[in-house]
């Protein structure tokens, strides 16, 4: 059941996109599009009534914040180091056992 799709549409600073998603996923998006929303409003706030800048230009500042966010979840959750270090245990224990 959860990955029936279906016709989501998201409102996001007063525009609507619809989405078609799987049932499992819409508090996700849901979710991502109220995120969305209230960091365009604080973009707003911290950049006062500034005619240069758009939505456009908040979403960028979003799109950008948000990558630096995950390429800094994914650096912290790496385990290659880890695992290099236990694959070498290992084989040191493997030659010690062996003699």
């Amino acid at each position: 059941m959860g990955d029936e799709k279906f016709l989501l549409t998201l409102e996001i600073d007063g525009r609507k996109y619809p989405l078609k998603i799987k049932q499992s996923e819409e508090e996700a998006f849901r979710k991502a599009a109220k995120t969305i929303h209230n960091k365009i409003n604080q973009y707003r706030a911290k950049f006062g009534e500034n005619p240069d800048l758009t939505v456009q230009d908040f979403m960028a500042l979003i799109a950008i914040q948000a990558l630096v966010e995950n390429f800094s979840i994914e650096s912290k959750n790496n385990t290659k180091p880890y695992e290099d270090t236990i694959g070498s245990l290992i084989k040191e224990l493997d030659i010690f056992l062996q003699k």
